[in-house]
């Protein structure tokens, strides 16, 4: 069993990454420092990652503004109004930042909550007009980015289609199979790039594959990875969903991809029974989403080694990656900073990098045994042990008042 990461926080221990692009868009900062900022704090959370002990690290998921956006602006989906034309090939940041909150002659396109969190996205806007084309292959060169200057071989991360469609607004509900016709080229030139490279996997985050999808959806989904499939043979696709279960689980788990990952904390059990009663594919690797990308505490570690041996009835060890729930993007990046909380709260608390360090630990329990990792568990368990008896967690004043509101 290895340990995998699926996004990293964007915006700095210290906040480097909002001082940077603030400070840029108001004209203190020139764009080539920037850009060199921004490159400084990518490089330092690969840095870390690596450092960290993490097997699987994920390149491509540092943004400029927002990760949809990327996408969006990466096949040339950039709206009429702002003046941009496929003819000029790459984006320049300029228009970039205009899509996201306009300028003195375009509204800024629309920003909406990304499914169910707190993290807001920019709504890519599809238009008849528009003629969708490559202006850059971002996974392919984040990838070189890490390989070239931290010897880190890492998991390209892209937006799927099917999901970049869902949230996407201006085009008609029978429209949808036009444009995977318009954009499913493109990203076979992104997979194909990658391959040529010599990428070994690539992750394709489809969060949207977690609702309900009726048949015709179903069969684009199918469409689209079927198409992809066919048309790569030595780049690996690892399948991202996230936030809840996976509904569809047969036909999910039917497509030609070498890997899926679920998510075990917010998927109210139903993924774990789906894998139990139905099995999970012999050729593919599952990637279980065991720590919370979205909370602050530590794991019931303990809990989590019960719950990867239950995963283990229906999925070898060696075709098992342990990961978050859903990128770290969603949390802060380290609680080491906290030092004015009471020691009982701070020692309970788990940001990004404590995170990290405990999808190492999972990964070291089930390789080593939990001997070998039993001074490490016990303190995790004797944190979060003393913060659910704190008295802070077992207020009678609050409990009384709760329930007074019920």
């Amino acid at each position: 069993m290895i340990s995998g990461n699926l996004g990293y926080p964007r915006i700095g221990q210290n906040r480097e990454w909002k001082k940077a692009v603030e400070a840029y868009w108001a004209g203190r900062l020139e764009e080539q420092e920037l850009h060199s900022q921004l490159e400084d704090i990518r490089l330092n959370n690969l840095k870390l990652q690596q450092e960290q002990g993490i097997d699987v690290i994920p390149v491509n998921d540092f943004t400029y503004y927002d990760h949809v956006l990327d996408t969006a602006v990466m096949f040339g989906l950039i709206p009429e109004r702002f003046g941009w034309s496929s003819g000029d090939k790459e984006v320049d940041l300029a228009t970039y930042y205009a899509v996201a909150r306009g300028n003195i002659t375009a509204a800024a396109s629309e920003m909406t909550k990304w499914f169910n969190t707190n993290y807001h996205y920019i709504v890519p806007e599809l238009t008849a007009d528009l003629q969708p084309v490559l202006t850059v292959n971002r996974p392919l060169a984040a990838y070189r980015e890490a390989k070239a200057k931290l010897g880190i071989e890492g998991r390209p991360v892209l937006v799927g289609l099917f999901t970049l469609l869902k949230l996407s607004k201006g085009y008609e509900a029978g429209q949808f199979a036009d444009w995977v016709d318009r954009l499913l080229p493109l990203y076979g030139q992104v997979l194909a790039e990658l391959e040529q490279e010599g990428a070994a996997w690539v992750q394709i985050d489809e969060p949207a594959l977690t609702g309900t999808l009726t048949p015709e959806e179903l069969a684009e989904v199918q469409r689209i990875y079927g198409t992809l499939s066919g048309q790569r043979s030595g780049l690996n696709v690892m399948l991202q969903t996230y936030f809840e279960a996976v509904d569809h689980y047969k036909e999910i788990t039917a497509l030609p991809v070498q890997g899926l990952g679920l998510d075990f904390v917010h998927d109210r059990g139903a993924n774990l029974r789906s894998v139990l009663e139905q099995g999970f594919p012999a050729d593919k690797v599952l990637g279980a989403g065991l720590i919370d990308g979205r909370n602050i505490w530590k794991a019931d570690v303990a809990g989590k080694i019960k719950l990867l041996d239950a995963l283990k009835q229906a999925v070898s060890p060696d075709r098992l990656i342990v990961q978050p729930s859903c990128s770290l993007l969603h949390v802060p990046v380290t609680a080491a900073q906290e030092e004015k909380l009471e020691p009982v709260l701070r020692e309970a608390l788990a940001f990004a990098n404590e995170k990290l360090a405990e999808l190492v630990l999972l990964a070291k329990a089930d390789r080593l045994g939990a001997d070998a990792a039993a001074a490490e568990l016990a303190a995790a368990e004797r944190a979060r042990q003393a913060l659910q008896q704190s008295p802070a967690r077992s207020s009678s004043a609050v409990r009384q008042r709760a329930a007074h509101a019920a």
